[in-house]
C-alpha cells in the first residue's frame, strides 16, 4: 500500500485517512466508499486501539491488533534492537557461551539481551528484561530444555 510510510513508526493524518479508505475497499470491494464511512471507522477503530490516544496510530498499536504475539514481540524487538549485523551478534554470543557448549541458559539470555540493548544505548527494566527473555525462551527453546542453542535464535 504506497499511501503509508512506516519510516517514522506511525501513521497520522492524510496516511490515516488513506489507511482506512484503503482497509474500507477491501473489505467492501464492490461498493462506494464515502469520506464519512471513513471517518466513522476511523473515529471507532481509534477509540479502540490508540492506546497513547495521540491521534496516531503506532506500528506498535498496529502490529498488536494484527501479528499474534510472537510476532508482534520479534518485530518490537528489532524495532528497539536491530543488530549490524551478524559478527556482532556471534561477538555476544561467544561472550555468554563461555565453554563453547553451543548453548545458553534462560539467565544467561538475559544477561545476553541486557548487554545488546546496553550496546544500542538502551536502558530496560528488569522486569521488561525477564519478559523479553521468558518470551524468547517461549519463543525459540523449542525442545524445551531450558536453553538455546545458535539453530534457536537463527529462527
Amino acid at each position: 500500500m504506497s499511501c503509508l510510510r512506516l519510516d517514522n513508526g506511525y501513521i497520522e493524518g492524510k496516511e490515516l485517512d488513506n489507511f482506512f479508505h484503503h482497509l474500507l475497499e477491501k473489505l467492501r470491494p464492490d461498493d462506494t466508499i464515502t469520506e464519512e464511512e471513513v471517518q466513522r471507522m476511523k473515529e471507532q477503530f481509534m477509540s479502540a486501539y490508540d492506546v497513547t490516544t495521540d491521534g496516531r496510530l503506532q506500528i506498535q498499536e498496529l502490529a498488536n491488533m494484527v501479528l499474534p504475539d510472537d510476532e508482534n514481540f520479534l518485530l518490537l524487538f528489532r524495532r528497539e534492537t536491530p543488530l549490524d549485523n551478524s559478527v556482532e551478534f556471534m561477538r555476544i554470543w561467544r561472550s555468554y557461551d563461555a565453554d563453547s557448549s553451543g548453548f545458553i541458559s534462560a539467565g544467561e539470555l538475559k544477561d545476553f539481551l541486557r548487554d545488546l540493548f546496553l550496546q544500542h544505548n538502551k536502558v530496560v527494566t528488569e522486569v521488561k528484561l525477564e519478559e523479553y527473555t521468558d518470551t524468547m525462551m517461549k519463543i525459540f527453546d523449542k525442545n524445551k530444555d531450558g536453553r538455546l542453542d545458535l539453530n534457536d535464535l537463527a529462527r
